[in-house]
Order: structure tokens, then C-alpha cells, then sequence
């Protein structure tokens, strides 16, 4: 059996670490948002910048894979049910006062 590059399997745990942090917060909680940047900020601490890149990789991955599994469940092809799950929402309200253009605007956390 090939050894497991340790890299890719620190990458490996920070994915799961944060989709756990998420998964066991409430939805779109604070709580949720601050175990994820514990994750991202462990992360960047002691691999670098670079790992940081390397786990939106793996987690995109991942994201796909999730889809392309939904799709296989419900017939459908894969890119029509990513659009549908992203376009679906409504518009997101944006409080008064805050730049359209924000990465955080209307979060308090």
C-alpha cells in the first residue's frame, strides 16, 4: 500500500474539520462562522497560505461530488441541479448603510 502524503491528508482533515464546524453549528450562525475560521486559521498558521488554496480545492471537489450524487438521486443532470440550488434563493437584502459590493455585509460576526 502507497503511503498517504501527509499534506494531502492535513488537507483532507481541515475539509472535514470544516464542514463539521459548520454541520454541528446552527444554520448561518456566528457560532458556525467562528469554528470555520478557527479551521481556515489553524490552518494558515502552522501550513501557510498555500494550504489554505489547497482545502478551497478539496472542498470544491467535494462540493461536486455531493452534487453529482443529488443529480444521480433525482435523474437530473448535475450542472441543472447546481444552477437550480444557486439560483433559487431570493434576492439577499442588503441593510442600508452597508457597501453593496462587501464580502460581510450584513453579518455580525
Amino acid at each position: 500500500m502507497a503511503a498517504v502524503d501527509p499534506h494531502a491528508r492535513t488537507i483532507r482533515q481541515a475539509a472535514h474539520d470544516a464542514v463539521r464546524a459548520l454541520l454541528t453549528a446552527p444554520p448561518d450562525s456566528c457560532e458556525g462562522s467562528v469554528a470555520l475560521r478557527d479551521v481556515t486559521a489553524w490552518l494558515e498558521r502552522e501550513h501557510g497560505p498555500e494550504a489554505l488554496r489547497d482545502l478551497a480545492e478539496e472542498l470544491a471537489v467535494d462540493l461536486a461530488e455531493a452534487f453529482d450524487a443529488l443529480a444521480a438521486a433525482e435523474g437530473r443532470p448535475p450542472l441543472e441541479v447546481l444552477d437550480a440550488w444557486f439560483h433559487d434563493d431570493p434576492v439577499p437584502e442588503v441593510p442600508e448603510g452597508t457597501a453593496e459590493g462587501s464580502p460581510r455585509r450584513g453579518r455580525t460576526c
